[in-house]
């Protein structure tokens, strides 16, 4: 027997997606909105795609284990890898000292099977679709609206790395900079995502910061909301993260070990 879904029905199972995510309490002053789109730029080795797993490893973990309060999103995500840079290992990685974090804080022993299971059940909330050429990565961003019709729970798409077949395009159309390929990109995903009421995160290279860039915001007429440009400052050696929003712009140091990206307050 097949079952029909109507349009008020459809309307009540999306409308059960979070309105707003708290990413990162450090980055941003507010939770996002789940319309936003965030651009993480930066140089080879600043830690691009750490931080896109840093927010992955957030979104689906658990708000709560039992009594704990573990301050996760219980999301779903889906992520495109378009480098095959993203290892699951790393985001249960990232995700181990947040739980322990939270049960130190609760005073609350905790023991490796623990940790195991709630690893093991937010990964279930993780969809990640790889790519390896621009034909396929143009068909995943054109089918999007069918994962997303699959799952309600979907609140975040995630991108590693948004340029990685720039140059295959380039070369079947011609004279295209990186800008309006990217700006091409985003306007399937708008188009896709639009009636879901979602975020976008991906990351992108880019070449050393300049001064100018980095104390200026250049996000009008980009339909970008947050772009975050890690960059090292090649005087002090240190890794800076320059936050950028519609009305706020802000500078945060960092540095990168295996456990993540650290901020310096």
């Amino acid at each position: 027997m097949f079952h029909f879904e109507g349009g008020l029905q459809l309307l009540s199972r999306f409308s059960e997606r979070p309105r707003s995510i708290n990413l990162d309490n450090v980055l941003f002053s507010t939770d996002i909105d789940n319309e936003s789109i965030i651009e993480i730029v930066g140089a080879s080795s600043t830690g691009k795609t750490l931080l896109l797993c840093q927010f992955i490893a957030r979104c689906i973990l658990p708000a709560r284990y039992k009594d704990i309060e573990i301050s996760g999103c219980n999301v779903h995500v889906v992520l495109i890898d378009t480098y095959g840079h993203v290892e699951m290992s790393k985001i249960a990685e990232l995700m181990t000292p947040v739980i322990h974090n939270a049960y130190q804080i609760a005073g609350v022993e905790l023991s490796d099977e623990v940790v195991d299971h709630v690893i093991h059940k937010s990964l279930e909330n993780l969809t990640v679709i790889s790519c390896c050429n621009n034909e396929q990565f143009q068909l995943t961003l054109h089918m999007l609206e069918d994962e997303l019709l699959s799952n309600e729970k979907i609140a975040l798409l995630a991108i590693d790395n948004i340029l990685a077949y720039y140059w295959q395009e380039r070369r079947i159309k011609g004279i295209l900079s990186m800008d309006n390929y990217t700006k091409d990109l985003l306007k399937i995903i708008r188009i896709q995502t639009s009636q879901f009421h979602m975020i976008t995160i991906y990351t992108k290279w880019d070449g050393p910061v300049s001064k100018y860039q980095s104390h200026s915001n250049l996000l009008q007429g980009t339909g970008i909301n947050y772009r975050l440009h890690l960059y090292k400052n090649p005087v002090t050696h240190e890794f800076v993260c320059h936050v950028q929003s519609t009305d706020d712009i802000k500078r945060i140091c960092y540095t990168i070990s295996d456990s993540g990206i650290k901020w310096i307050q």
